[in-house]
């Protein structure tokens, strides 16, 4: 971590010892930060929470959004400091243009000193500066396998980011990104879990009211899904809910399901 967070050493011994207790003070910082988040339950808690410590650690920033790329191509800010900037990312998903969206799609990183004479979004940058943004850095929320989103990080200031501050911003946005999979993960486990348990518990009914057996009471909830488009654990979810088996699912009970020409059951 520290060979990431180091600046070229200075020659002066004075300086050397600040500049070492600088690296150790990030160092530190980071892990704290890490841990933070990793302890952070939910995807929604985790957003919120990368755009509060962003606000707080990297110098310049006087408020943060993060924009996430959805599954069918579209982007959207699920979390911000600032109703600022919530209709500038607004404003960039409208226009189809601005840094956020070009560190998701192009380059993976965008400084901009001055938002009044840029000139590459110029329906966007006019617009962030009647908001009152004078400088954004933008940087790409990924992991080695996926871009998940952008980090990005506004100031009221012209020329808000220095070098360090920049070199800050990446490495935040690195810690972002593996929390931000992680609690993925964690997330998607927990509802697969839940998923198995719902549909246990919907067999379990369907086996005490009708003596099914196990891999009878799934298929009767399979071939309800299916005739009905309905996903499995949603039909899962609405009998445990209604807590008694409905007509629809007494129906599928009822039914026999469509054979091929040797007998075995077809597979919707």
């Amino acid at each position: 971590m520290s060979s990431e967070t180091s600046s070229p050493a200075p020659s002066d011994p004075a300086d050397v010892v600040a500049h070492d207790a600088a690296d150790l003070a990030r160092q530190s910082s980071f892990e704290e930060i890490s841990r933070e988040l990793l302890h952070t339950a939910g995807e929604q808690p985790t957003l919120e929470r990368i755009t509060e410590l962003a606000v707080a650690t990297i110098d310049g920033c006087d408020a943060c959004g993060v924009s996430i790329r959805r599954s069918d191509g579209s982007v959207d800010t699920p979390a911000c400091t600032s109703a600022l900037v919530e209709q500038s990312d607004a404003l960039q998903y409208q226009l189809g243009e601005g840094p956020c969206l070009d560190a998701i799609w192009k380059m993976d990183m965008y400084l901009i000193d001055d938002l009044a004479t840029e000139t590459r979004w110029p329906q966007w940058a006019p617009a962030a500066v009647d908001l009152g943004f004078a400088a954004i850095l933008s940087l790409r929320l990924e992991t080695p396998e996926h871009t998940l989103g952008g980090l990005n990080l506004y100031s009221h200031t012209r020329a808000a980011f220095d070098n360090t501050d920049v070199m800050i911003a990446s490495i935040f946005a690195r810690h972002a990104s593996n929390a931000l999979s992680i609690t993925r993960r964690h997330d998607g486990l927990q509802d697969a879990l839940r998923t198995r348990q719902v549909i246990g518990i919907a067999q379990g009914m369907l086996m005490q009211r009708y003596g099914l057996t196990l891999d009878q009471s799934f298929e009767v909830l399979r071939r309800y899904s299916n005739d009905n488009n309905v996903r499995l654990r949603v039909v899962a979810e609405q009998l445990v809910a209604a807590g008694r088996v409905t007509s629809g699912i007494q129906d599928a009970i009822a039914t026999p399901p469509a054979t091929t020409e040797n007998g075995r059951p077809t597979s919707d």
